[in-house]
């Protein structure tokens, strides 16, 4: 997609359609609206009062364009939360949704309110959001020709310079090479396979290091293998350095990602119902590695590494048992209470690894447990910090980018409840404050300061949205890719 800014008067834009943000705030016409629509010859309030857009019940409307040299007037519902890049990136995301499969080639998005550079950019990414379409990976034979069109240019009345919104699209790229990592099907990207598009990394000049079985065993890796045992794929560990892993040992950010291909639970078996959805449980790993390229690509001197753990957690004759006791790579035991809480043993492996190669900071992101899609549902991310400043970091970035973000208390006092008899600790308490327990058990394996995003209920949408489609999202590459970026800049803690 192209993108270009243009004159902050968006009545007198030319392009295929015109998309103006109504919000909720706006009771009564404010004076920028108002002057439009004197621009316009009245439509957009005429369509509002004949009911063509109610902001409770609608989320966009194509009406005629009046008097502005444009073909349409796209209005579209601004929801309720207040300004920034949260709001621009969900109204681009919604735009250029709307306007999939008809003939327009050109967009202006009108941000309204004198958004900030970041607005703008988190706009470039909503609108690139807006566009993809998951069947893509794999062709779908009914989609003809018209249903393949959709906007190739945007046009940003009263945006920043170029060189934001071109480093805008490097970024929404990438969210788009992660969410299509995630949403690939299990047979088809397996753990040796997503080693094979991080080896493809080579060619944006990082290095690219894949442990297999045997070298993680010499590790002591059992918690990680562990979860894969039962599964005909053996486990990978993937590490992507960037060029500026090397050169700054005081200060080094590793991300890592939960990458399981396919999450049956193991013994401890899932439900049927919606288990297909479980090829999502990748979306960690496929996070951090399209934010290891994206920021190759924009600073290859950033300190940065990605990790990610690979395995499929499958049933199979030699899968591991509920009781079984494994000893991590950082010496502490754990005894095997759940098998379907394997994502917290492969971080915690892969976590240690990442502190044994000289990282300063850690953040892993996971779709870990259901619990923090029952609390926070599809549109937030909940994160842990130790110590909270670090957090802050990396809530600061979330804000930036348009991902919303909260903060849980990575509450220690729970760790009692993950006492074991047989062992240091247990994989999975009561289901009682689960979310945060999750927390406390990876914090075992951690020593530096250190953030986990669960992205359970954000990393991927069950049904179609006036925002996006069905599938997985690309959560957390952006606020990623911001933080490694100011992490680079000497910002964070």
């Amino acid at each position: 997609m192209r993108v270009r800014p243009a004159s902050a008067d968006p009545g007198t834009i030319e392009a295929d359609v015109l998309a103006v943000p109504i919000y909720r705030e706006d009771k009564e016409f404010p004076a920028d609206l108002a002057a439009l629509d004197a621009t316009a010859g009245g439509v957009i309030r005429d369509a509002i009062d004949w009911g063509e857009f109610n902001i409770v019940e609608h989320y966009t409307a194509l009406i005629p364009p009046g008097d502005l040299p444009v073909r349409r007037i796209l209005l579209v519902n601004g929801v309720r939360r207040g300004r920034g890049a949260w709001r621009a990136r969900r109204i681009a995301a919604s735009a250029t949704r709307r306007l999939i499969g008809r003939g327009a080639q050109s967009l202006a998005l009108w941000l309204r309110d004198g958004e900030d550079a970041d607005a703008f950019a988190a706009a470039v990414v909503g609108a690139r959001q807006g566009i993809y379409r998951p069947w893509n990976t794999y062709g779908r034979v009914r989609d003809t020709a018209a249903m393949q069109r959709s906007v190739e240019e945007l046009i940003l009345p009263g945006g920043p310079a170029q060189d934001v919104l071109d480093a805008a699209e490097l970024v929404a790229e990438g969210v788009e090479f992660g969410r299509t990592l995630a949403n690939r099907a299990s047979n088809d990207l397996f753990p040796e396979a997503m080693a094979e598009v991080a080896r493809g990394f080579t060619a944006d000049g990082c290095a690219v290091e894949v442990l297999g079985v045997e070298e993680m065993q010499a590790l002591g890796m059992n918690a990680l293998l562990g979860v894969g045992q039962g599964a005909t794929h053996e486990p990978r560990l993937i590490a992507v350095r960037l060029p500026g892993w090397e050169k700054h040992p005081d200060r080094r950010l590793a991300i890592v990602g939960k990458g399981v291909c396919f999450d049956s639970g193991g013994i401890s078996l899932k439900p049927p119902e919606r288990m297909e959805e479980m090829k999502h449980d990748k979306s960690g790993a496929a996070a951090v590695l399209a934010v290891a390229r994206t920021v190759a690509r924009m600073a290859p001197e950033t300190p940065l590494m990605a990790v990610a753990p690979m395995v499929e957690n499958m049933p199979g004759g030699s899968a591991q048992r509920p009781g079984d006791v494994v000893k991590a790579m950082n010496g502490k035991t754990i005894e095997v209470t759940n098998t379907d809480a394997e994502g917290r043993l492969i971080l915690a492996d892969a976590l240690t690894w990442a502190e044994s190669q000289g990282a300063t900071h850690l953040i892993d992101i996971a779709t870990l447990t259901g619990a923090a899609s029952v609390a926070f549902g599809e549109m937030i991310s909940a994160y842990f910090a130790k110590p909270r400043a670090w957090g802050a970091a990396v809530q600061a970035a979330g804000d930036a980018t348009g991902e919303w973000m909260w903060e849980m208390p990575l509450a220690t006092e729970y760790r009692a409840t993950l006492d074991s008899p047989h062992a240091d600790i247990v994989n999975s308490g009561s289901r009682e404050g689960s979310l945060i327990k999750s927390a406390v058990f990876i914090n075992e394996f951690v020593t530096v300061p250190w953030v986990h995003m669960d992205i359970a209920g954000s990393a991927y949408l069950i049904a179609d949205r006036a925002h996006n489609p069905r599938g997985a999202l690309g959560t957390g590459v952006t606020t990623l890719a911001r933080l490694a970026l100011d992490f680079a800049n000497g910002s964070g803690s």
